[in-house]
C-alpha cells in the first residue's frame, strides 16, 4: 500500500470507530441518502416529498449504521494487513 494510502488510512482508524461509523455511515450515507431517496419519491410523483422525507431520515440513518460498521470492519482488516507488510519488510 502506498504511503499516503497508508496514511489515510491511519488517520482514519485513529479517530475511532464510532467517529467513522458515525460520519461515514449515519451521516454520510444514511442522511444523503434520505434526502435523495425522498427527492426521487417527489420528483416521480410517488409520494410528496415531505410526507417520505421523516420516514427517511430514520430508515436511512440505521441502514448507514450498519454500513459504516461493516466498512469499519473491512478497512479495520486492510489496516491490519498494511502494518503486517510494513513490519515484515522493515524487518
Amino acid at each position: 500500500m502506498e504511503d499516503d494510502k497508508f496514511s489515510k488510512l491511519k488517520r482514519l482508524m485513529d479517530k475511532g470507530k464510532w467517529h467513522y461509523t458515525f460520519v461515514h455511515g449515519v451521516l454520510g450515507w444514511g442522511v444523503s441518502t434520505a434526502i435523495l431517496f425522498s427527492l426521487l419519491q417527489g420528483f416521480f410523483g410517488y409520494v410528496d416529498f415531505f410526507d417520505v422525507l421523516p420516514l427517511s431520515l430514520i430508515l436511512f440513518p440505521i441502514g448507514g449504521l450498519f454500513w459504516g460498521l461493516y466498512m469499519w470492519s473491512y478497512l479495520g482488516n486492510q489496516y491490519a494487513k498494511a502494518v503486517n507488510e510494513r513490519s515484515a519488510a522493515s524487518s
